[in-house]
Formats: C-alpha cells, structure tokens, sequence
C-alpha cells in the first residue's frame, strides 16, 4: 500500500485518530477526531490545543489505557497507544470512539424489551384468568362460549405481535434489496385492496383505487407488506362507513382515510415501535403498535421518503415517494 495513502484512509474511519510527537504537537487529526473536540484540523497544533476533559486524560497515561469520559454532552471512549518508530517511542496515537449511538441503541432494545414484556403480560394475564375459571368450575355455562371467545381473541392478538416482532427482526438482519426488483406499485395495491376487503366491510369502510401502473424498484413482500399495513391501518383506525383512498402516481403511494385524525402532539412519533396515539382503542381493534414501524423500516431501505398529513376528526393521509428506478439500478 502507498503510504500517501494512509491519512486518506484514517479520514474515512467512524472512530477519532489524533496523533502527536513526544514534544505534544498535533501531526495528524482525522475528520472523526476533529468533529468529536470540535476542532479545526489547522486550530489542533498541540496537546495543549485539547478539551480539558481530554488534556487531563494524558497525564500519567500508560499505552493501552482507557477511559470512557464525557465531552460536550455526549459520552466518548478514549484509548492511548505509544507510536514506536524502529522500536523507540516516537509519540501517542488517541483513539476516540462516539458511544452515544451505541447507548442510543442500548437504550432502544431495553425500551423495546420492556414493551415486548408489558404487550404480552396483558392478554397473558387475561387469558390465564379465563381459563383458570373454566378450569375451577366458576364459569356458568352460558359464561364457557364468552371467556373462550375472550380467550381466542387474546390468543390472536398474541400472534398478531409475535409475527410483527419477528417481521421487524428480519427486516434488521437481512440485506432486503438483494432480490429487488422492478415492481408495479398499482398492482400490488389492487392485490391488497382485495386482501382487506372483508375486514374493511365489517366496519363499513370503502376502499378505492385510484392512478394507474407506477413502477418501482424493490423487493415485492416487503413492498406488500408496507401497502398492506397501511391500508390496515387506515381501515382500523377509520370511523364506521368511513373511505379510504389508495392512489398510486409518478413512483408515489398515498394511503387517505376519514379516521379519528392524529393531534399534531402525536405526529412525530407515531413511527416509533409501540407508540399508539389511543391505546385504548389500538388494543380494543387488535393494533400492536408495531405497524406502521414496519413501513418506516421497509421504506427507508427502498430510499423512499415518508409524508404525512392530519387533522384529528378529519382522517390522515401517508404518503410514500420512491426513487427513480433507474437510480436504484445503476
């Protein structure tokens, strides 16, 4: 390797690389390291040049040490290590690595690991219940057909989240886009306008189509899998006899409904897993929350952008705009 092409390189690293000669001065900071002290390379001439929080780490520091500090607000870890030339120490390389996207992770899986728990504790419980009933001869008779009713329902809305979970763990792990493909968004929303049906004339609710063919490019589950979870969503959470309109046009889908609307309070976070904007009636239509998480997931590896417009009372329209296909197959 050209050795011209080393500060190349140690400019594309995630993590901070200062290095520094045995008098202290600054020979090389790399774009992660300057962003982190919040230094301009040329402003960076010297240890002394360092945060406090930084500076203070150096003293009496032995090669191989680290330190997790604070640093304008957000945690970072600190490692030194000696520069040796021909066997001699030659100065002090700084490695900093940014935590605060690992504890921002951290705090994501325990927050969803406590939602996981609470969403199963509560139908859990309640079938439990029931069927400690039965079991202990306290049902009536006429009371056996409603608590199995009860426990069936309880039981589905279980099933309904343990496939959402693992939809959304599959979604993390694989690389969705090796098996894209052109798709015909028009198609698939006509696909899933036949799916839902039913569900849409329990309640009352019309469903229409409109636009013409839009082509795509992306994997067509997934791509079906976020029609469809909006589409269930706009029927769900709609007003009985209320519309829905599904259009599809120049890469884009539009999912309206004349449902309860969302306060603009709520509107930030209805992505976010688990965030329900009534939760009493979310549970009481068999929601688990994680839906429309699951569109923001599919959109964002297909590179689409995701809109949104509401008026509580009124009803909510999401929309979803795709890159050009020929963007995404170059």
């Amino acid at each position: 390797m050209n050795k011209t092409m080393l500060p190349g390189i140690l400019d594309a690293m995630e993590d901070g690389v200062a290095v520094f000669d045995l008098e202290g001065t600054a020979l090389f900071c790399n774009a992660a390291a300057c962003a982190l002290l919040h230094q301009k390379p040329e402003a960076l001439k010297s240890i002394g040049d360092l945060p406090d929080e930084v500076r203070a780490f150096f003293g009496g520091v032995r090669s191989g040490r680290s330190e997790t500090i604070e640093l304008f607000g957000q945690a970072v870890r600190l490692h030194y290590q000696d520069l040796r030339e021909n066997g001699m120490r030659a100065g002090a390389v700084l490695i900093m690595t940014d935590l605060g996207e690992q504890q921002r992770a951290d705090r994501m899986r325990r927050e969803f690991t406590a939602n996981v728990s609470h969403e199963l504790k509560t139908p859990l419980t309640s079938i439990s219940g029931y069927a400690e009933m039965i079991e202990n001869g306290m049902a009536k008779d006429e009371d056996v057909r409603v608590f199995a009713e009860r426990i069936r329902r309880e039981s589905n809305r279980m099933l309904s989240l343990v496939s959402d979970i693992i939809a959304l763990s599959e979604l993390e792990e694989q690389q969705i886009l090796k098996n894209a493909e052109t798709v015909d968004l028009h198609e698939l929303a006509a696909e899933t306008v036949e799916t839902l049906k039913s569900a849409a004339m329990v309640r009352g609710v019309s469903v229409r189509l409109t636009g013409g063919p839009t082509p795509v490019f992306g994997v067509r589950t997934l791509l079906s899998e976020l029609m469809y979870n909006l589409l269930d969503n706009a029927i769900r959470y709609n007003r009985d006899n209320g519309t829905v309109t599904v259009r599809t046009t120049d890469r884009q889908l539009s999912v309206r409904d004349t449902g309860i609307g969302i306060p603009k309070h709520h509107i930030g976070r209805i992505f976010e897993r688990f965030y329900r904007v009534d939760k009493s009636r979310s549970k009481a239509t068999g929601g688990t929350g994680l839906g429309l998480a699951i569109v923001k997931h599919i959109a964002e590896e297909h590179g689409a952008e995701i809109t949104l417009e509401s008026a509580e009372g009124i009803g909510t329209e999401i929309t979803v705009t795709f890159p050009p296909v020929k963007d995404r197959t170059q």
